[in-house]
C-alpha cells in the first residue's frame, strides 16, 4: 500500500511494475523531473490511469489522455504497445452517472461506446471513445497536429488516417459517448 508518487524521487529507477499492488495514487500527478530514469511503467487499476482503470465521468479522460501523450513524449516506450493501443483496458465504469444500458437492442444498433482507445496515425497521437466488441468508434480527439502536406510521410499518413475514419460509422460527429438521449435517437434512424 502507499501513494505512487512516494516513489518519484529514487534516481536510478528505471521499471515501475506494480500491477500486483494495491498502490494508489493518479497518474496526472507524474511531473516532467518525476521518475528521472523511468523506461517502462504497469500501474495496477487502484491508479487513476492503471492497468484496467475505470472511468466515473466521460469528462475524466481527456486530461488524463493529455498526461499519458506528455509522458510518451517524454519516454516514447514508457508502455508495451499491445497494451498502449487498446488504451490500457480503460473504460467506464458501470457506476457511472453517465453509463446506460437498459433496454438496448443489441441487434438494432452497435453497443454504446464506453471503451477507450489510442490511435496511432503516424506520428501523429490521438484517442477515441469505442464498443467493445463491434469496432464502432467516435471520432477522434487528436493530441498532436495533422503534419504538413509536405512532409516526405503525409501520403502514407492520409491513407492510414482514412482506413481508421472508415470505422467512424455510427458515432460521426461525437468525439464522446452520446448521452442516453442521443444514443436512442440514432438508435431511431
Amino acid at each position: 500500500m502507499g501513494n505512487l508518487m512516494d516513489l518519484a524521487d529514487f534516481p536510478r529507477l528505471q521499471d515501475l511494475i506494480l500491477l500486483s499492488t494495491n498502490v494508489t495514487g493518479d497518474i496526472r500527478d507524474i511531473r516532467e523531473d518525476d521518475f528521472p530514469a523511468l523506461e517502462s511503467l504497469d500501474l495496477p487499476r487502484t491508479v487513476h490511469g492503471g492497468m484496467y482503470y475505470e472511468f466515473q465521468r466521460v469528462s475524466d479522460v481527456p486530461s488524463l489522455m493529455h498526461t499519458i501523450h506528455l509522458l510518451l513524449q517524454r519516454i516514447p516506450t514508457l508502455f508495451e504497445n499491445g497494451w498502449l493501443s487498446s488504451a490500457f483496458g480503460w473504460r467506464l465504469s458501470v457506476d457511472s452517472p453517465d453509463w446506460y444500458d437498459e433496454g438496448i437492442c443489441v441487434t438494432c444498433c452497435p453497443l454504446p461506446p464506453f471503451n477507450l482507445k489510442i490511435v496511432q496515425v503516424g506520428s501523429r497521437r490521438g484517442w477515441s471513445w469505442c464498443t467493445f466488441r463491434d469496432g464502432h468508434s467516435c471520432e477522434i480527439n487528436w493530441l498532436d497536429p495533422e503534419p504538413s502536406r509536405e512532409s516526405s510521410d503525409y501520403e502514407a499518413y492520409t491513407e492510414d488516417l482514412q482506413r481508421i475514419e472508415q470505422r467512424i460509422d455510427f458515432y460521426r460527429g461525437y468525439h464522446e459517448p452520446p448521452t442516453e438521449q442521443q444514443y436512442r435517437r440514432l438508435c431511431r434512424l
